[in-house]
């Protein structure tokens, strides 16, 4: 398996952030009900991701001089299903809720294998993880 580059998982964010950003735009136009949480959602994940490129413009590329990579991670494991398969409001809570969950496993694992790297790093991820937990009790609470 394959290293993976401190600039793959900045890929990869900007890909999840921009797939999870249009996912909550399309629950606002399909679940008036929830609109106001989906537009704040989407407008979390735009913020996700302005942090993480910026930490990594301002910071990473010091990393990347010393060839730090993320040894055996799976970013296939962090992949949501983003697509909406119903109508039914109660179904795309849960998909968006499992969604929530997954990416903040994502970011708490990538914001513990980079603390060696730098602090600054490892701080955004950590606050990327925060804000998706707290998009995920938000969404719960919609659930009831």
């Amino acid at each position: 398996m394959a290293n993976i580059t401190a600039s793959a998982i900045i890929s990869y964010t900007e890909e999840l952030e921009d797939k999870s950003a249009a996912f909550y735009r399309d629950l606002t136009a399909k679940f008036p009900q929830g609109a106001k949480t989906f537009l704040s959602l989407a407008e979390n994940c735009e913020k996700i991701k302005k942090l993480v490129i910026r930490t990594y413009r301002e910071t990473v590329s010091d990393a990347l001089e010393t060839g730090f990579s993320f040894d055996n991670l799976k970013l296939i494991a962090y992949d949501s299903e983003l697509t909406l398969e119903s109508d039914d409001y109660r179904e795309a809570l849960e998909q968006a809720i499992a969604l929530e969950k997954k990416a903040a496993d994502f970011y708490g694992e990538i914001a513990r294998r980079s603390r060696s790297l730098l602090a600054t790093i490892a701080m955004s991820f950590k606050d990327a993880e925060k804000r998706r937990k707290h998009n995920q009790n938000k969404l719960e609470l919609l659930a009831g």
